[in-house]
């Protein structure tokens, strides 16, 4: 055991005492930087980013979103999209053909580990109907994704989507 008398020169602390500052600092980066892992019941694990709707143009009642979804731990399919701004959210994808714009709704879509499904202006977006007057960029709303697992399990991701200005 070491002992510290003031009276006679300082000792040097151990090394595990001058480290633990830098550990205390670094150990949340490192616990954050971990991938995600199935739940401890098995369940896939969600993550997402980029969550946004387009502000509605010229007082229309139609835009659009979009949102990366990420699963680890199992193969799920998205199957709806709620949010308390639009009357119904629909999943669509959107291709040229012959030069033309053509979108159409489609039955959801599979998200598999390491495939991260990305909803965003063209290609596979959603498109809201029904949409609340008075959006301005910058405000957030929830949206709530719900997806449906192998085994049947059903799933639900609410995220926090950011409404952007036409161009953003």
């Amino acid at each position: 055991m070491t002992t510290w008398d003031a009276s006679k020169p300082k000792m040097e602390a151990p090394i595990m005492k001058r480290l633990l500052p830098a550990f205390c600092l670094v150990l949340p980066l490192l616990v954050a930087c971990q991938p995600t892992s199935p739940a401890a019941d098995g369940s896939p694990v969600l993550s997402y980013q980029d969550a946004f709707i387009m502000a509605p143009i010229g007082g229309r009642d139609v835009t659009m979103g979009g949102i990366e979804v990420s699963v680890e731990g199992g193969d799920i399919r998205l199957v709806s999209v709620e949010t308390d701004i639009a009357e119904a959210v629909e999943t669509h994808s959107m291709e040229m053909v012959d030069g033309k714009m053509t979108m159409r709704p489609v039955e959801g879509y599979p998200v598999k580990p390491g495939e991260p499904l990305d909803l965003d202006r063209g290609g596979n977006h959603l498109m809201l109907f029904g949409v609340s007057e008075g959006l301005t960029a910058g405000q957030t709303v929830d949206m709530t994704l719900t997806f449906e697992a192998e085994d049947g399990e059903i799933l639900t991701l609410v995220a926090e989507a950011e409404i952007r200005a036409l161009g953003e």
